[in-house]
């Protein structure tokens, strides 16, 4: 036993990826006893007593639970809402686990340890992203990313039935692997991301940007992006790489042909949920900053402008392709509501990098540091709140 304890201490010390993957491991199991105590809590105050199941997975997680026991409405089905809004990567995902439980396991904690091991993933490959970055990786760069990503605000949406956390793993492991150059790899990432939600086909411009940038350092100019147009075209694969980027959407678009014969009725479904019309993008955000639909609304209007801001700040500090995927991922949702655009912007996870980035550049000064603390405990104050309100099932999050 001596002798395996030894084995084992000597491989933790030697093998950095063990050293990142433990700890982890231990912020997301510090997390998510939070939650449970937060469950507690809550119960407490409201004299219920809800499980961490129930109360984790409000709105669409009864959706997801829904397809994963029943599959898609069928088109005679009397429901306006139908389900087909909801994209099939997790589902399928969720379905063969439980599956892997012969059909016995609670579909709720399928969802829930799903969720949690797609973040788990998730953070590990931002690690190893901001770690390449800087060349000098430390426990602190764990213990931040590994903070923002699972228990900053909103980020309880991770633990849900929700994709949040596919998604979000998805997009990491494709900006992780566009950084290794391997563009191939990167695509495949970006097809299952756009299998599990429709903007994760809009991944065809961080990879465009990326593979520019390899094969064409330095300022832009015309004369360099017709020599690789010219260079792309001539090499398969890196071409193959580019077209794969939407291959899940395009998949469940044919499956919605044959099954209610309607290539977007991921979209025509919206209309359920959204009866309200406004200018795409600039009237969205016009009708909720001025105050004219409900406060919640409001909230989210000025919320996205932050992101907006945080997304140039990004950009400015030279993380072009996410910075480009950040701002893409937040127009969609505006050309119709802010409606969600918090959970949204988390689930994009550029914007964990942007804030990984401005906290580590905080490190300095003592007026730096103070409001880099200021700033985290701002985050665990939130999550907290919004976490109870998410226990209470408020509209606020919707």
């Amino acid at each position: 036993m001596v002798i395996v304890m030894k084995n084992l201490s000597r491989k933790y010390n030697t093998n950095e990826n063990l050293q990142i993957l433990v700890h982890l491991l231990f912020i997301l199991v510090l997390s998510r006893l939070f939650m449970l105590v937060m469950m507690a809590v809550y119960n407490g105050v409201m004299g219920t007593d809800r499980s961490i199941s129930f109360l984790m997975n409000e709105w669409d997680a009864k959706r997801y639970q829904f397809i994963v026991d029943n599959g898609y409405t069928y088109p005679l089905d009397y429901d306006p809402q139908a389900n087909w809004a909801f994209f099939p990567m997790y589902v399928i995902v969720c379905a063969f686990v439980k599956l892997l439980t012969f059909w016995k396991a609670d579909t709720y904690w399928v969802g829930m340890a799903v969720s949690n091991v797609c973040i788990y993933v998730a953070a590990f490959a931002a690690v190893k992203y901001i770690r390449n970055i800087t060349k000098d990786g430390t426990n602190k760069d764990v213990f931040l990313m590994g903070f923002l990503m699972f228990a900053a605000p909103y980020t309880f949406y991770c633990a849900s039935m929700y994709t949040e956390a596919m998604f979000i793993m998805f997009i990491a492991l494709f900006f992780y692997f566009c950084q290794r150059k391997k563009f191939f790899t990167a695509g495949v990432m970006a097809a299952f991301a756009s299998g599990t939600r429709i903007v994760g086909c809009t991944l065809v411009f961080p990879m465009i940007i990326e593979m520019y940038r390899y094969y064409q350092p330095g300022k832009v100019s015309w004369q360099k992006i017709g020599s690789w147009i010219k260079h792309v075209v001539k090499k398969p694969v890196e071409l193959l790489s580019i077209l794969i980027c939407p291959l899940g959407t395009f998949s469940y678009m044919a499956f919605l042909r044959f099954f209610c014969g309607d290539v977007w009725a991921f979209l025509s479904v919206q209309i359920a949920w959204r009866e309200d019309k406004y200018f795409p993008v600039l009237g969205v955000l016009w009708k909720a900053c001025t105050g004219q639909i409900e406060p919640r609304y409001t909230y989210m209007g000025w919320f996205c402008i932050g992101v907006f801001i945080m997304y140039g700040y990004m950009i400015y500090r030279k993380h072009y392709s996410m910075g480009i995927f950040g701002i893409i991922s937040l127009l969609v949702p505006l050309a119709s509501h802010v409606m969600s655009t918090c959970r949204f912007t988390i689930g994009s996870f550029v914007i964990f990098i942007g804030f990984y980035d401005l906290l580590v550049r905080m490190r300095g000064t003592t007026v730096k540091n103070w409001l880099r603390r200021i700033i985290i405990v701002g985050f665990i104050v939130a999550e907290t709140v919004l976490l109870f309100l998410w226990y209470n099932s408020d509209c606020w999050l919707m």
